[in-house]
């Protein structure tokens, strides 16, 4: 096996268990998609709109990563 191969498998691992993670936490990610509305309806206070936009760059960095993870490992198990 070569080296790229072992790596894809290693991503493909990765991916499930983030995809996983995405599903069991799915009313959480619903929240924050509803969260980022209520920033514009000017009711939130500086802390809660912080924690709002802090949620959405985790749960954004989270679903590319899982997505990038995926595309790598299946690209890298091919050959």
């Amino acid at each position: 096996m070569t080296r790229k191969k072992i790596f894809g498998f290693i991503f493909i691992i990765v991916a499930v268990i983030l995809t996983l993670t995405v599903v069991g936490l799915l009313p959480k990610l619903i929240g924050t998609i509803f969260g980022i509305f209520k920033i514009f309806t000017g009711s939130l206070d500086s802390y809660q709109i912080g924690k709002i936009i802090g949620t959405a760059v985790y749960w954004t960095i989270h679903i590319v990563l899982t997505i990038g993870l995926w595309i790598y490992g299946m690209r890298w198990i091919k050959n």
